[in-house]
């Protein structure tokens, strides 16, 4: 959805604050943090029959694993760590601390994400399609799809993600 309209407003300080910290902790920008508040406002009391429906097919769920995420045609010493943010069926959003040499082009047509489950006794190995990039004070976040997960990585995140 494109978005063609600036609003500009005054608040308090404690406001302003909190939206901040709100972003920061949600890895979002503060007008994205904003925007979601009055979507949730306006769904709520029923007052905007124009909101989209979510677009996303399955449901992610929030987590912080642990991971290593490099380019397939590296070795894997040469992996960087990084972390999982969120994780579905379909897709996963990570997190790089800034400054790595895993930078996405927009040439990058694959990355590999290496992690493990609490339930599961092998590692979890995924090829993704890198789709988008956002680059903040001290971390990148990731997001990108998932491509043809082998039958055990299909199957681990089925039982960890129902």
């Amino acid at each position: 959805m494109e978005k063609d309209i600036t609003i500009c407003f005054q608040t308090t300080s404690e406001i302003s604050n909190a939206v901040e910290k709100i972003a920061k902790e949600e890895c979002q920008n503060v007008s994205s943090v904003i925007e979601s508040i009055i979507y949730f406002y306006l769904k709520d009391n029923k007052e905007f029959k124009g909101i989209n429906q979510n677009r996303r097919r399955l449901e992610r769920k929030k987590v912080r694993l642990p991971a290593f995420i490099g380019d397939p045609r590296w070795q894997r010493r040469d992996f960087e760590e990084g972390n999982i943010i969120d994780i579905s069926f379909g897709g996963i959003r990570l997190s790089v601390p800034k400054g790595t040499k895993l930078e996405i082009q927009r040439d990058t047509k694959e990355i590999r994400v290496n992690f493990t489950l609490a339930d599961c006794i092998w590692r979890i190995n995924l090829k993704c399609h890198p789709r988008w990039e956002s680059e903040f004070k001290e971390e990148v976040l990731i997001g990108a799809t998932l491509v043809d997960p082998d039958f055990y990585s299909y199957t681990a995140l089925q039982r960890y993600l129902i």
